[in-house]
């Protein structure tokens, strides 16, 4: 803003001396003087006025481009044009208005504007489109006086030039004369083009940097869709080459989506991984999401990823209607699929010019999604595919589940898509490239135990293995893993154990072979109850973890959990390497930066969780392990505080520069995780659980308000609105019996007490805490069965404090949502003291409440 301000003056000074003539002059004059008053103001305020900062320095940047040009004396065409001292006063009028606005919205105090956020933001809105029209009146008045001058100057020069002129016709040269005399009026006005040369830069600058802070809003757009390994050279070749003649072949609507379907371990996501590569490198690859598993949350981002990929493919067009589409919603995360898919893929891809180049989109992988969201998705792009130019097209892979299928085999998908299967595919071209994927690695994972290990096994042993293989790549890097692990180092036995297998069962056994061999039958209990543990908690967990944060979670114990890391690495990862991708492993000591543990491919989890497949010592009951990981985060959650972060209160969230940092060196990954997935855990434990039912209570008495802090810290605040009605839900399904109140809140304030701290002082603070009262003791059910009169003093005796206390926490959440998101600290200072006294919240947290309102 200092560079701002600085301009400003200068023109300030520059324009007070040039010679000016009125009616001008006064009006001119007063312009940069108002906007410095603006910049000033705001200038003059902390906090909350980042968008108000921003319009101030656009005035500036637009008055001192639209008033340069009278630093010298106008021309006469300004002076016969009585409409632009108008213009220029209005222009003025419009920066008088806005400076009172101005000194309106910078005045209140911190708390106001965070709860008026959304209001301030339409009216600055409001206030940069007065400035652009009054602005495009005074560009639209400078353009008609000089046509104006142009039409006089044209009069003149045919009177006095008009035998030239006959005779310039007759030699065909009419045109050339009018050229030179536009050109000549130009360098008499050399000020129009230097200001909208000017003007335009501005523009272009400003709606630049507008579009990039509105593709930001779509978070990331890594969605690891390079991430996994490609087909080897010279393998896959005649799918890959299908696959090629799709993307290049005439663009038409019967070929918008190409399906590539296969059962699992068929190596679908590696030939999606080789696909994505040759049109990233021919810079066709418009977006790519992969689809995991253990990733639902991520997954049902995969619109905005795809958005957000799109925006960044090269097109300016397409990146400004993604743009233009994200202005229009201010909330990203109110929008439905629906919206996501409509606004921000399909309307702004029908945009692209038919001369544009081929646009492919990749979704890998589609039946690891939850069933529910893929169906969505599929409907979407079902309903959108025959409106989308012909150059956008569409590669999906999946399993060929039953729900995937009666899309792409029914309409309106069957008529948009070609559909290919592996598993349908000459066995004697797989098995070649299994064969070719076995001499390219044997060699490099056996070479430090084998004597020529570039012939090893042997020609007849390596025809029994692709044998073994029954077409499925997943069972040969399986293998691969088998053979080259360094904690055994006898390739030769592995292998003639792997060459002895059942080929009906082959997966199965050798998952079953990588189990066994990393916990034997002669391990002592301890051992296989933690093997049991990691494996359940690996596969119960909602997003990935790396192994300090499991760690954590399996712990009783609080505080280091380095130890335990290191025994769960040595004891258990480093012999599933074969099934698991643990970077790191080989190095003792994890730590909180280490990358997460992977399963390499589903059909292990698939095979992990049926027991009719795995054995007894390791198939994963799910619900049991969801429990032990429910008490996990509900221990961990024992670490949070108030101001967790050492924040400035007079902050918001978004001023914190280093927020990323502090919450790095202050909320671990364990009680990170927890914040976010514990609810989660809590609903799928299968029964009444008094270890559970007892740390919710604890957790609700005690640290709830702290996890709201935690939540609007990692900018998760909206999700305990259905957080707590999940744990609620589960509750009420699952209750031992009723909870013994046994000791007071921390707070001496009766129910139904006034707060001492609410006084006659504040007339607004008091009426918006008793329209919340009523809106608590309308809506609380409790108070609709039991009506009880405002004077009750002593809660029942025996009460469901944990579900009432639930309750309430999500109407707080719920009214106070845009303090609580926009600052953690304002749970204390601008929700608190505001929750009725006479509801679970206050009564058990008003203690917290800061010393006066604010």
């Amino acid at each position: 803003m200092e560079g701002a301000k600085q301009g400003l003056e200068l023109l300030s000074t520059v324009l007070d001396a040039a010679p000016i003539p009125e009616p001008f002059k006064s009006a001119v004059k007063g312009i940069p003087d108002i906007a410095l008053q603006i910049l000033t103001i705001v200038e003059a305020v902390k906090g909350n006025v980042e968008d108000a900062e921003a319009l101030a320095v656009y005035i500036a940047n637009v008055t001192k481009t639209t008033m340069r040009p009278f630093e010298t004396k106008p021309p006469s065409s300004l002076d016969r044009s009585p409409a632009m001292k108008t213009r220029i006063e209005e222009f003025q009028g419009v920066l008088v208005e806005i400076k009172q606005e101005m000194e309106n919205l910078t005045s209140r105090r911190l708390r106001d504007r965070v709860f008026s956020y959304s209001k301030d933001a339409s009216k600055l809105a409001a206030m940069k489109k007065k400035v652009d029209d009054a602005i495009n009146l005074i560009q639209l008045e400078t353009a008609v006086a000089t046509s104006h001058e142009v039409d006089l100057m044209s009069q003149a020069q045919q009177r006095n030039n008009e035998e030239h002129l006959l005779m310039f016709q007759r030699q065909g040269i009419q045109q050339q004369l009018i050229m030179n005399q536009l050109q000549l009026i130009m360098s008499q006005h050399p000020y129009m083009t230097i200001m909208n040369q000017q003007l335009n830069l501005l523009l272009t600058k400003t709606s630049t940097l507008e579009i990039e802070n509105l593709i930001n809003r779509l978070g990331p757009g890594d969605s690891g869709a390079l991430k996994k390994p490609p087909c080897l050279a010279g393998t896959r070749e005649q799918v890959l080459d299908r696959i090629a003649r799709w993307i290049d072949g005439p663009a038409d609507s019967s070929s918008h989506c190409f399906w590539l379907v296969g059962a699992a371990g068929t190596g679908k996501s590696s030939v999606a991984a080789s696909v994505a590569r040759r049109e990233k490198k021919l810079r066709r690859l418009g977006a790519g999401f992969y689809f995991t598993r253990d990733e639902q949350e991520r997954n049902r981002r995969a619109m905005m990823v795809v958005a957000r990929q799109l925006a960044n493919w090269g097109d300016r067009r397409l990146r400004a209607e993604i743009a233009s589409a994200i202005q229009e919603e201010r909330d990203m995360t109110q929008m439905t699929p629906e919206e996501q898919f409509q606004n921000l893929i399909q309307t702004p891809l029908e945009t692209l010019e038919s001369t544009s180049s081929v646009l492919i989109i990749i979704l890998d992988a589609l039946d690891e999604c939850d069933d529910q969201y893929a169906t969505l998705l599929l409907r979407l792009v079902g309903k959108g595919l025959a409106r989308l130019p012909a150059q956008v097209k569409i590669f999906i892979t999946s399993r060929g589940e039953p729900h995937l299928q009666q899309f792409y085999t029914s309409e309106p998908m069957r008529s948009h898509v070609e559909i290919h299967s592996l598993e349908e595919e000459k066995r004697e071209l797989v098995d070649k490239d299994i064969n070719a994927y076995f001499r390219e690695r044997l060699p490099e994972l056996v070479g430090k135990w084998v004597a020529n290990a570039s012939e090893w096994p042997g020609e007849e042993r390596l025809r029994v293995l692709v044998l073994l293989a029954q077409g499925l790549f997943i069972w040969a890097t399986t293998v691969g893993g088998i053979l080259g692990d360094v904690n055994f180092r006898d390739p030769e036995k592995q292998l003639e154990s792997i060459l002895s297998m059942d080929q009906k069962n082959h997966l199965d056994d050798i998952y079953a072979k990588v189990l066994e061999r990393a916990c034997p039958a002669t391990v002592d209990n301890g051992v296989l109850v933690l093997f049991q543990n990691v494996l359940g908690a690996l596969l119960a967990v909602q997003a990935p973890v790396n192994i300090y944060t499991l760690a954590s979670l399996l712990s009783s114990a609080a505080g280091d959990y380095q130890a335990f890391a290191e025994r769960i690495r040595a004891t258990v990862l480093i012999y599933l390497q074969a099934v698991l991708v643990v970077p790191g492993v080989e190095i003792s000591g994890p730590t909180p930066d280490a990358q997460p543990i992977r399963f390499i491919h589903t059909s292990f989890v698939d095979y992990l969780t049926d027991s009719t497949r795995c054995s007894y010592r390791f198939v994963v009951d799910l619900p049991k392990h969801h429990k032990r990981l429910a008490i996990g985060c509900l221990e961990r959650m024992r670490e949070l505080k108030r101001n967790m972060c050492n924040l400035d209160p007079s902050l918001l969230n978004s001023e914190v520069l280093d927020l990323a940092e502090r919450i790095r060196g202050n909320m671990s990954p364990g009680l990170q995780y927890a914040c976010v997935h514990m609810a989660m855990h809590v609903s799928q434990v299968p029964a009444a659980s008094v270890n559970v039912h007892d740390l919710l209570g604890e957790f609700a008495r005690e640290r709830m308000i702290y996890w709201l802090e935690g939540l609007s810290l990692m900018g998760k605040a909206p999700d305990a609105v259905g957080m707590t009605a999940m744990i609620e839900a589960w509750l009420k399904l699952n209750h031992p019996s009723p909870t013994i109140l046994s000791s007071r809140p921390p707070s001496s304030t009766l129910v139904g007490d006034p707060d001492p701290r609410h006084t006659d002082a504040e007339p607004k603070a008091m009426r918006k805490r008793d329209r919340l009262r009523r809106m608590f003791s309308a809506s609380s059910p409790k108070a609709k069965a039991n009506p009880s009169p405002p004077s009750a003093t002593v809660p029942t005796e025996i009460e469901d404090v944990t579900a009432t206390l639930l309750y309430d926490v999500r109407r707080f959440v719920m009214e106070f949502m845009e303090p609580i998101t926009a600052s953690s600290l304002h749970v204390y200072s601008s929700a608190l003291p505001f929750a009725p006294s006479e509801t679970m919240v206050s009564r058990f947290y008003s203690h917290l409440m800061n010393g006066s309102l604010r």
